[in-house]
């Protein structure tokens, strides 16, 4: 199998970080772990959102929009630490793995970080999911969610073509203003996080599941095409 890539932590604009994900999703030919940083912050739209009240109230807040690959409601990415995870459907990780278990693979290396710092952060379950579908993602309650308490922390999504999973989601740092029902990092641990040595600590935890990760860049098929589709996931 080969080795997973190490891609470099980014701070970029939201169209950015949407394109290289996706890009990833349609040319990564080695299983495919990145961490990045919104800069400025911004509001990802899941694939499906369209009503024009929605996309209305989303742009009072000031903020650009960009749409998502993935699913779900709106997040406001804003003092977070986002990770993307690109991976082969062949890969031994998905062997046998129905979609729950897909996600809960994929989220064990972050609940080892949290369990070192001291936090005891859950899947949710089934008992407190709830049908309803706010407009923000992280106001919806899903079995997936990892929550602190009864607050959600982590939200992830997934989107698989014939040949790859996307899974990427959302760690709450801080709260803001325009997405106050969360739990963040900082509040549970009562100091700063440094965003890019968190990214670190997540990255080794992520060797259990991927194995020995390559430090490694985009390539240039990748990078074209995020340069291809970053003009069509702004949403104007």
């Amino acid at each position: 199998m080969t080795r997973a890539r190490l891609l470099p932590t980014l701070a970029a604009a939201p169209d950015r970080q949407m394109a290289l994900d996706a890009a990833l999703l349609h040319c990564a030919d080695a299983p495919s772990l990145r961490f990045y940083i919104w800069n400025p912050p911004g509001i990802s739209l899941g694939y499906f959102q369209r009503r024009p009240e929605d996309l209305a109230k989303l742009r009072s807040l000031g903020l650009p929009l960009v749409r998502r690959m993935t699913g779900g409601g709106a997040i406001v990415h804003w003092h977070e630490l986002t990770y993307s995870l690109v991976l082969p459907l062949q890969h031994e990780l998905l062997h046998g793995c129905d979609r729950a278990a897909s996600y809960a693979a994929i989220h064990a290396p972050f609940q080892r970080v949290f369990a070192a710092r001291g936090l005891a952060v859950v899947q949710r379950g089934i008992e407190g999911h709830t049908q309803a579908s706010p407009l923000l993602c992280f106001d919806r309650a899903t079995d997936l969610d990892l929550v602190c308490g009864s607050r959600k922390l982590m939200g992830s999504a997934q989107r698989r073509t014939r040949h790859h999973l996307l899974q990427h989601g959302s760690l709450i740092l801080r709260t803001n203003p325009h997405q106050p029902n969360t739990a963040a990092l900082e509040d549970l641990l009562g100091t700063s996080v440094d965003a890019i040595a968190l990214a670190g600590e997540c990255a080794a935890a992520f060797s259990a599941i991927l194995g020995s990760l390559q430090d490694s860049s985009f390539t240039p098929a990748e990078l074209a095409k995020a340069d291809e589709l970053q003009p069509i996931l702004r949403v104007l």
